[in-house]
């Protein structure tokens, strides 16, 4: 095994347990493979047996790793993806699901993925659940391929154990480089570049950006999309104008002086770019509360595109994503994994974005 390097204020034995995860993920470790022994992965560390036992015993905890004895420890071998009598199981797990029907994002996928059930004649059993308690949602359904809507940066940990144990299932709107595990999702970079260039062609260099919930994976790279934007454009990036809500819903009272501030300062922001629709609504609110018009005084654009945004005052600007398509293919990802678990690459499929223009901007007047 060859070390890997980790951050030095990660704990010794979890710095052993994920390069071991990274190794089997990579299949430079395979199913049924012989793992060094606690010695050996002492002595190329550089740590005590005690914390490589440590290691072992989470990944052996996890279904990871198996122990014989008098043999050794070994890679668990993947249980074999077994199937209902009648028809497959495909589980949606969204992180909540009151008002499926209801919500601007949900809803899609949730529209594809019934479509999809009557097609290919599988069952859709909704089970919403925070990254935390996937474990139990997957042993709660044993014969099941799993699709795990939008979870957030901290759930790869969990995503990577259920994939190292051969569990057959799709992220949804969430996505990693370098992720292993099969994920689906839109291209939020450049859906951001693309309502940025358009911003540009209009004559606005000072932007604002509202961020949506940090911990977000589409919110992580939309960010990075207007990063990039403003550099490619030359423009030095004022961190005053990204505005950090911590919410995908609403817009907290500092974020809202936040962004007060710069929409009423002397050199003051004359677009601003939103990462998702309810806060845009948040964001058209305030611009009335101050007084400011849209689009004459400040030009508004927005992710999303729910069916009431192209009847606002005035109509929105949007990057529309494809919902119902990233669902279609989540599920085609899914079935195809069930069926034929070795032939199913893993890695991440981003689908393109659409920017629909309405009247929520204008070109700046020089």
């Amino acid at each position: 095994m060859t070390v890997n390097t980790m951050p030095v204020s990660e704990p010794r034995y979890r710095r052993i347990q994920k390069h071991i995860e990274q190794l089997i993920a990579q299949r430079r470790v395979r199913e049924g493979d012989r793992i060094p022994s606690e010695r050996e992965i002492a002595r190329q560390f550089g740590v005590s047996q005690m914390t490589v036992n440590r290691a072992i015993q989470e990944l052996v905890r996890n279904g990871v790793l198996v122990r014989r004895v008098g043999s050794g420890t070994y890679v668990q071998r993947r249980q074999p993806v077994r199937q209902a009598v009648s028809r497959s199981t495909v589980v949606m797990v969204p992180p909540f699901a009151d008002h499926l029907e209801e919500d601007t994002y949900l809803r899609w996928p949730f529209h594809a993925f019934r479509d999809r059930a009557r097609a290919d004649n599988f069952a859709l059993v909704v089970e919403p659940a925070s990254y935390e308690h996937y474990e139990q949602v997957v042993q709660h359904h044993p014969d099941a391929g799993f699709i795990f809507l939008i979870p957030p940066e901290e759930g790869y940990d969990t995503l990577h154990r259920l994939f190292i144990r051969g569990v057959p299932f799709v992220v949804l709107g969430a996505s990693w480089t370098d992720a292993p595990f099969a994920c689906v999702d839109s291209d939020n970079i450049g859906g951001v570049r693309m309502a940025m260039n358009y911003l540009f062609r209009l004559g606005h260099e000072r932007i604002a950006y509202v961020n949506g919930k940090e911990s977000a994976t589409n919110c992580r790279d939309r960010l990075l999309g207007y990063r990039q934007a403003m550099e490619e454009q030359g423009i030095a990036v004022e961190e005053r104008w990204i505005v950090r809500p911590h919410s995908n819903w609403r817009m907290v009272e500092e974020a809202r002086q936040h962004l007060t501030s710069v929409l009423l300062q002397r050199d003051a922001v004359t677009a601003v770019l939103c990462a998702g629709y309810y806060l845009a609504l948040e964001v058209l609110g305030l611009i009335r509360t101050l007084r400011l018009r849209v689009p004459e005084d400040v030009s508004l654009v927005s992710f999303d595109d729910p069916p009431s945004a192209a009847h606002l005052q005035p109509p929105l600007t949007v990057v529309r994503q494809p919902l119902y398509a990233m669902g279609e293919r989540a599920v085609e990802r899914l079935l195809h994994l069930m069926r034929s678990p070795d032939s199913e690459p893993g890695g991440v499929e981003y689908l393109p974005v659409e920017l629909v223009v309405r009247e929520s901007c204008e070109r700046l007047l020089r």
